[in-house]
């Protein structure tokens, strides 16, 4: 896929995340349908990614400014591009693509668009990004576990408490992210003792009842 680089660098940032995601889409369908095992998604691919989704690339004067708007936009485009794949492996492989942590300066770029994608996916009842989530979670060292579910913690009992029982729907939409989820809150939180958080500088909202996510 390192050759279309050139065809979306004169695109503006949506029409450039938009185009790679389908071709990516393409890519990895290829891949998945191949049979070639594991499927593996190349460096350039992910370099392209970086580039044009994380707008995290290796080359810092390239760097684009992105707005808050493009940015939800941008979001946008992603939930419907994971909702539109039929195939559950062909969703893997591309979540994988786009987040899995590559030890890199891109990665905060990845967990900060991937909290907003999963928040939004929460919000707006997107299972498919929720399963993927899930995998995502069941597969990642729990420090990056932690900090997801502390934008979901922030997001739906903090700066929003009165859409708590939005967070509280994940259990029927995806039981597998709702046991991840839960998972991960209870490293964040130790939910014996209010006051004494298990990571400084963190406490438990009260409106987080974890019984309530069953």
């Amino acid at each position: 896929m390192g050759d279309i680089r050139q065809s979306l660098l004169p695109r503006d940032v949506l029409s450039a995340a938009k185009e790679l995601l389908y071709h990516l889409d393409i890519y990895i369908s290829n891949l998945v349908q191949s049979g070639r095992q594991p499927p593996q998604v190349d460096t350039k691919t992910l370099e392209l990614v970086e580039e044009f989704i994380l707008h995290a690339p290796k080359d810092r004067s390239a760097l684009t400014r992105v707005s808050a708007l493009q940015e939800l936009q941008l979001l946008e485009i992603m939930c419907s591009c994971f909702q539109e794949q039929s195939r559950d492996t062909v969703r893997q492989l591309m979540f994988s693509a786009l987040f899995s942590l590559q030890g890199n300066q891109a990665d905060d770029s990845r967990m900060g668009l991937l909290g907003k994608l999963v928040s939004m996916a929460v919000a707006v009842g997107r299972v498919p990004i929720l399963e993927c989530a899930a995998f995502w979670l069941q597969r990642t060292h729990r420090a990056y576990c932690v900090r997801l579910a502390q934008v979901l913690v922030d997001d739906y009992c903090s700066m929003m408490p009165g859409s708590v029982p939005t967070l509280q729907n994940i259990h029927s939409a995806s039981p597998r992210f709702c046991c991840q989820f839960i998972t991960a809150v209870t490293t964040l939180y130790d939910f014996t003792i209010i006051s004494q958080p298990m990571f400084p500088d963190t406490y438990r909202p009260l409106e987080l009842n974890l019984k309530s996510l069953f």
